[in-house]
């Protein structure tokens, strides 16, 4: 590891872990003391017109665990993503990693440290204007601290950004570009491949649309939660299964027109020209670390890519500067085709 790998992962702990954790904690020890002085049950929800939601004074104790716990997963999702398995099951090593750290992690943090600022303020608001009352009915409208926390949501998560250092490059960041192949001029160089997802991949968007369906199913239920809260979790399971559907599988094809990436339902659809080609060369990617998920992916780097698993893969930049990645076996061989074509077309 690094010194400046070392750098950024001790300013995450610190952005995206400690000091998030230590709001939250303090907020829960200042609404025990509170409890006491609120009425029971309390307003636990508050819509356009007032409280809508009652229940025991607890459940915002509930509510801030919870949130510690996802600020937890998702420090664990930053801090471990770089060792998650390739295609083939191995875990990666720390010789092989491409990076140690990444933009994925540094966003992490500072969601996480902005996601603090917004529940601890709407939850001391919340609760300390009922200290006092005998009826949570006469809760004043908590909407001015909503917004405020929603301002203090972007302040913070802006500010966790640029507390961390950028993320740190990698010696394989130096690799050449892949020669073209020894063929004579009247030879027709193909190379077709299958890209897929990888267990890893499909596990975690797999246990999205179990998560959401059983929330949906509770709502549905209990009826918990009012009717546009059941139909945004329905829409969730719909996209999450419709993003899982498009992109399980993409075909990749290189020939003399140059790339061609497709789904194998037919959409989406990815080609560049073999004159648009600058230059092609293979590389190790991380689809969580690099491009926050698997699938279609816009990288924070301003790349994109078809990612679905960790491992070899090949990174096109266009004439125009802009870079697109796609995991696939024998990378080496498609990226020496690529370029073979993009000579010709030279």
């Amino acid at each position: 590891m690094t010194a400046a790998v070392r750098r950024a992962r001790t300013a995450f702990l610190w952005v995206g872990v400690i000091v998030p954790l230590t709001m939250i904690a303090v907020t829960a020890i200042i609404v025990v003391l509170w409890l006491p002085e609120i009425p029971e049950p309390a307003a636990i929800h508050w819509g356009t017109d007032g409280v809508d939601g009652y229940g025991p004074g607890w459940t915002h104790l509930v509510v801030l665990a919870g949130i510690a716990l996802m600020i937890a997963v998702f420090a664990l999702l930053a801090w471990f993503a770089h060792r998650l398995p390739e295609k083939g099951g191995t875990a990666a090593t720390s010789t092989g990693e491409r990076a140690q750290w990444s933009p994925t992690a540094r966003f992490l943090g500072a969601t996480n440290l902005g996601i603090a600022g917004l529940i601890t303020l709407v939850t001391l608001v919340g609760v300390g204007s009922q200290r006092g009352l005998t009826d949570a009915a006469q809760t004043p409208d908590i909407g001015f601290a909503v917004f405020g926390g929603f301002v203090l949501l972007v302040v913070g998560a802006v500010v966790g950004w640029f507390a961390q250092p950028s993320t740190p490059s990698t010696a394989s960041d130096a690799v050449v570009d892949a020669a073209p192949l020894p063929a004579a001029a009247s030879e027709r160089v193909v190379w077709i491949g299958t890209a897929t997802i990888a267990r890893s991949g499909l596990a975690v968007l797999g246990g999205s649309v179990l998560v959401v369906s059983a929330l949906a199913a509770v709502i549905l239920a209990t009826g918990s939660g009012d009717a546009w809260s059941l139909v945004i979790m329905l829409a969730s399971v719909a996209v999450v299964i419709f993003a899982l559907v498009v992109t399980f599988a993409f075909r990749v094809r290189i020939g003399p027109a140059g790339l061609l990436v497709r789904s194998r339902v037919g959409w989406p659809k990815v080609e560049i020209p073999a004159r648009d080609v600058a230059s092609v060369r293979t590389v190790d990617v991380h689809p969580f670390g690099e491009f926050g998920g698997w699938g279609f992916r816009y990288g924070l780097d301003g790349r994109t890519g078809v990612v679905l698993r960790r491992g070899e893969g090949i990174e096109v930049t266009r004439a125009d500067g802009r870079r697109f990645v796609v995991t696939i076996d024998d990378a080496e061989t498609a990226a020496a085709a690529l370029a073979t074509a993009a000579r010709r077309e030279a």
